[in-house]
């Protein structure tokens, strides 16, 4: 019984004389076989968010509070003061996100020209410093948080010591024929010249890093359904499948000294971590 597992294995996964020495898995037939599976699964899973795109949303774990926490744990590790968290630039946030999904646009300003300040302005909040950090299609809040930190605009943002209060909105919609989800960051500074009478409460009250987000806040969170990006997932577990057999099967040459006519394992092997490189890219989050 271990004897033919130990053929079968060799047969398909080994150079080995059953097989020319090359993996069976690597023969132009397998290959083609697994290309149609991959079509056959792209074309699927393009039909069914056709006819029922609620069934297949963009699931992340990235929730207002952990955003929150991980900016104010940025600026502390820079010596920066901590953001205290304003209800005022939230609804701001939540707006700027709305409006982005109805009028279908990725941007600061919107085709009709309104301004990031504008949102700000009408949720009531009077602005002497104020910016916006925008990312959509991550996963997690770390990877937000840590593209915004890895872009030196969006850095200076994050860290500038003129701001002092943060709203922040997490918003799952469809933007551009795709389901998404959007997370909008806007900083402020009061105008201190107003009357006492006429700031908030949240604008005089210093919050810790780990104090919770209020809870209105994260009633802009709209949940969608659990999925994943299927066929790109097969890809890349499909693309690095193939990869590891490429490597097996270099090794296998060099040690043994084999001399075979067919393909060259080196330019597959380079080919495939392109292809890699590449959908990974696809995969990631945008920021602006």
């Amino acid at each position: 019984m271990l004897l033919k597992l130990g053929h079968f294995i060799a047969h398909f996964f080994l150079p080995h004389h059953t097989n020319n020495y090359r993996a069976k898995t690597l023969h132009h037939p397998s290959i083609l076989i697994y290309v149609l599976f991959l079509l056959l699964i792209q074309t699927v899973y393009i039909q069914v968010r056709k006819t029922n795109p609620n069934i297949l949303g963009f699931a992340t774990d990235i929730n207002i509070e952990r955003v929150f926490q991980l900016v104010n744990w940025e600026r502390q590790k820079e010596g920066m003061p901590v953001l205290s968290y304003s209800m005022e630039l939230s609804g701001a946030a939540a707006e700027k996100a709305g409006d982005m999904f109805d009028k279908n646009y990725w941007a600061h300003i919107s085709p009709t020209g309104t301004t990031p300040w504008e949102f700000i302005v009408r949720n009531g909040y009077q602005y002497i410093y104020a910016g916006e950090n925008l990312a959509k299609s991550f996963d997690t809040s770390e990877e937000v948080v840590m593209a915004w930190m890895n872009s030196p605009t969006h850095r200076v943002n994050i860290l500038k010591r003129e701001y002092t209060e943060i709203g922040l909105a997490v918003v799952n919609g469809r933007l551009n024929g795709e389901e998404t989800t959007l997370v909008v960051q806007e900083f402020g500074s009061r105008d201190r010249t107003l009357p006492v009478s006429d700031l908030t409460e949240s604008s005089m009250r210093i919050e810790p890093v780990l104090q919770p987000v209020p809870a209105v806040a994260q009633a802009q969170i709209r949940p969608l359904p659990a999925a994943t990006s299927l066929p790109r997932l097969l890809s890349l577990v499909l693309a690095e499948f193939m990869l590891v057999l490429l490597m097996l099967d270099s090794v296998f040459i060099w040690k043994h000294k084999t001399i075979r006519l067919t393909g060259h394992s080196l330019a597959h092997i380079l080919f495939f971590l392109t292809l890699l490189g590449a959908m990974s890219a696809t995969g990631l989050g945008a920021i602006l």
